[in-house]
């Protein structure tokens, strides 16, 4: 960790200074403007973003509300406050003790110089971006499939994935999707275009009336939808924060039914973040990781399958 850091601040030192005093920067008509570069948003996914954050694994990585009270959207703060931060963090020449107690009192991990702490204008907790790909489609998306599955059954999920029509534009599923491994954002998508299809009238156990589950399965997908829009309004924003409201509402069905023990989940309650970061930053197509990742399939699965298998590294370095 002290290593990355160490690494990123060696990298970004020149905004230290750009930042402030500014840089003359030639744009692509001629014009030469003053400009003064800051870092804006960092776009990773979780594990990055604790380890960006200096916050601890299971925490959100933008406000500073404990676990057990995730799961309560009426919960939901505005991004950490850094001056609290930077004041623990300047402690460190005050003795090891010292600084370590006051990371631990502020809630972040004893890291001696994290790289945006002489940036200027920056605040960490407010840079941290929502991101599609990894947040909603490879983990809220997938704990919702895991607990259909787990709700139903593996032989009733992929009968009901099975009896669906052919249809364009949608992966039909022969083998059913409780069965599928290592789920791409893709495939996650595809299931998302007809998962209420195989939902709204499956039986669940003790006749149990599915009312709720048939919401939260909609008010969740109406969420991740309105979360992709390219271009939102004060309306949009408000239907999303309401999407979002009525899930959380709903999704108590899966705990009434034993399916889970709470709804503290990081990415679930990064959520309700969307609304205030989307205002913020723009739509979320600006810093979404799935342009990102679909550079391993260029740069590290093709050329991989271009080697021998043998000697990979310095063939795929070539």
């Amino acid at each position: 960790m002290n290593i990355f850091h160490a690494c990123l601040k060696f990298i970004l030192r020149p905004l230290e200074k750009a930042g402030v005093e500014g840089e003359l920067i030639k744009s692509g008509d001629g014009l030469v403007c003053h400009c003064f570069p800051i870092l804006a948003t960092y776009i990773v996914d979780y594990p990055k973003q604790v380890l960006v954050t200096l916050v601890k694994t299971g925490e959100c990585p933008v406000c500073d509300i404990s676990w057990a009270n995730m799961g309560d959207i009426n919960n939901t703060r505005r991004p950490r406050d850094i001056n609290p931060v930077l004041d623990a963090l300047n402690k460190i020449g005050s003795g090891v003790q010292t600084f370590v107690n006051a990371c631990k009192d502020i809630g972040i991990k004893a890291i001696p110089i994290p790289f945006w702490q002489d940036l200027p204008f920056v605040n960490i907790y407010s840079s941290i971006t929502p991101d599609i790909l990894h947040q909603l489609y490879q983990r809220v998306i997938k704990h919702l499939i895991s607990w259909l599955i787990v709700l139903c059954g593996h032989t009733e999920i992929n009968a009901c994935s099975r009896c669906l029509p052919m249809n364009h534009h949608i992966h039909h599923f022969m083998k059913g999707i409780s069965g599928l491994s290592c789920v791409t954002g893709t495939e996650h998508d595809q299931i998302c275009r007809f998962l209420l299809g195989i939902v709204h009238d499956i039986q669940l156990p003790s006749g149990y009336h599915n009312g709720r589950l048939i919401q939260a399965v909609r008010n969740l997908l109406d969420f991740v939808y309105l979360a992709r829009y390219p271009i939102h309004t004060t309306h949009t924003l408000d239907q999303l924060e309401d999407a979002l409201t009525k899930f959380h509402s709903n999704a108590t069905v899966f705990i009434d039914l034993g399916i889970c023990s709470h709804l503290n989940l990081p990415k679930l309650h990064f959520c309700s973040h969307y609304q205030y970061l989307i205002e913020y930053f723009g739509t979320t197509d600006n810093y979404n990781t799935e342009y990102m990742e679909h550079l391993h399939i260029d740069l590290a699965k093709d050329a991989y399958h271009a080697t021998n298998f043998c000697d990979e590294i310095s063939q795929m370095t070539t």
